[in-house]
């Protein structure tokens, strides 16, 4: 009987599994390309016609902190444009109006994406190259790796918690929907990953 030893919750969340790269269909030429991503930045490239895109991951709050020199009271202004070219603006104290230099102050605030909708991925929006449906639900994987472990856990007789795994751990097979886990589906589910798999 053949046993596998399942994995902790995040081991393909999106974020995981972009910093080695996600599988998409290129939206230039349908080939497969990849999208990596870490905190600032994600990329994808094409492996077939070269297309190539970048998105920023992070965007800045920026604020003037100050003490007014004509009432001495401290104060925060908020600046509505996160591409502030200037480093020091004129700004006016909120509690008595009276308008002197600041420094402008840069807070970074990372976009956290980790869904994946209509089988497309949330860094640019691009189809996932391991996509199809099974009994009119989408089935999925974000790349080889991901696609491996869902064959052997699903095709496997026994399945066993990652060692050292207590009750209260979340496991990678608490991400998959029931239908996929469920015995009258799991050798239908095997059949049209297999196929993907085939499919790079």
């Amino acid at each position: 009987m053949k046993r596998v030893t399942d994995k902790p919750y995040h081991t393909y969340s999106v974020y995981s599994a972009a910093a080695k790269g996600l599988y998409v269909k290129c939206p230039k030429c349908g080939k497969a390309g990849i999208v990596t991503a870490d905190k600032t930045t994600a990329r994808f490239s094409c492996t077939g016609c070269g297309y190539a895109k970048t998105k920023k991951q992070c965007i800045f709050f920026c604020k003037i902190e100050n003490k007014c020199v004509h009432c001495g009271r401290y104060y925060r202004v908020a600046l509505s444009d996160d591409k502030q070219p200037f480093p020091v603006l004129i700004a006016a104290c909120p509690f008595c109006g009276h308008k002197m230099p600041g420094r402008v102050q840069k807070t970074p605030a990372y976009i956290l994406y980790d869904q994946i909708k209509d089988g497309c991925e949330p860094f640019f929006g691009f189809q996932l190259w391991f996509f199809t449906c099974y009994d009119g639900k989408p089935l999925w994987a974000l790349n080889r790796e991901h696609l491996a472990y869902l064959i052997d856990y699903l095709s496997a007789g026994l399945r066993e918690d990652p060692v050292g795994a207590h009750t209260t751990m979340r496991t990678q097979a608490d991400r998959l929907p029931a239908f996929m886990k469920t015995a009258k589906n799991r050798k239908g589910v095997v059949k049209c990953l297999e196929k993907m798999q085939k499919s790079l």
